[in-house]
């Protein structure tokens, strides 16, 4: 429940030196008054015929307080219900729209990860099956070339330098063919024997549009009549809100109802209105305050006793 801040008394306009302690409740009235206010305020109610329904600020102020908090979050979740079903982007209709198309996104992006790391897997696979049935061949062929590409290097290196002389002697004196021919011919034997039963991937255009056709099925955008889910979602929300506690307004009407009716339709005049100049002012030794209700004699003796 909402908390009042702490009490700090008014003066009373009429009373400067009193503060304002009550305020009668009664429909005629709802009036703030001081000790002084109350003697005359309750001999009008007798005069009246009706009776006065006395509490003190505080008690009012939190029970307004309540009241006012408890209508504003009933107001609140009307407007969370409005905003729930809203176009805007901000809209819980639309957020959780938005949140299926990510759950979507993220399953077929899952999937599609899946699927490629399988495919990974069978190309790792069948590239070691596949070395495996070749041993040796194209090994061979690797490290023989090798040495010769290493030899032709080192003297291509000694034909640069500053002081080639040696370099030149030396290349003149080494076989530069290597048996070039022979070479050539075991490299394209081997890689014959080798790709004979190679492997590659293939990709089917024509399949991947059905699989994109596919994804249109997946998800649908179809118009639908939300008012079962606003007869649902409203429910929730106001499921605790069928008996709120009555509002103070509604308990000085019920409390006015009971009271006598006054012989006279003339309302009470604020003591905040200039206008209002009693007729009477009884002193405390002619005056004493005339209760029907309990409650009022027990607030009235926190002043008077």
């Amino acid at each position: 429940m909402q908390q009042s801040p702490p009490v700090q008394f008014e003066k009373c306009p009429k009373h400067p030196q009193n503060d304002i302690v009550l305020f009668c409740l009664s429909i005629e009235c709802k009036e703030p008054l001081c000790k002084d206010c109350c003697k005359l305020h309750v001999h009008w109610h007798n005069q009246q015929g009706t009776q006065a329904n006395l509490d003190t600020v505080d008690n009012v102020r939190q029970q307004l307080l309540t009241d006012v908090h408890e209508m504003k979050l009933r107001f609140e979740e009307e407007r969370a219900i409005l905003h729930h079903f809203s176009d805007s982007e901000q809209s819980e209709a639309v957020k959780q729209m938005q949140n299926k198309l990510q759950k979507v996104k993220q399953t077929l992006l899952a999937a599609v990860h899946e699927y490629c790391h399988q495919l990974e897997e069978q190309v790792k696979q069948r590239i070691q099956l596949h070395r495996q049935s070749h041993p040796g061949e194209k090994k061979e062929l690797h490290q023989k070339l090798n040495t010769i590409i290493n030899n032709l290097d080192q003297q291509e290196k000694m034909l640069l330098q500053p002081k080639y002389i040696r370099g030149c002697l030396m290349v003149m004196s080494e076989e530069q063919n290597h048996d070039f021919d022979q070479i050539t011919f075991d490299v394209d034997n081997a890689l014959k024997h080798y790709l004979s039963n190679a492997f590659d991937v293939v990709i089917s255009e024509d399949k991947l549009v059905r699989i994109v056709q596919s994804f249109n099925e997946y998800v649908e955008i179809q118009e639908v009549n939300l008012r079962e889910e606003l007869d649902h979602y409203t429910k929730k929300i106001r499921e605790n809100k069928k008996n709120p506690h009555e509002p103070l307004n509604k308990q000085f009407n019920s409390t006015s109802q009971k009271q006598l009716q006054p012989k006279e339709s003339k309302l009470m005049q604020s003591i905040y209105d200039d206008k209002f100049r009693p007729t009477f002012q009884p002193g405390a030794s002619q005056y004493r305050p005339n209760f029907n209700d309990s409650k009022a004699d027990q607030i009235m003796s926190k002043f008077y006793h």
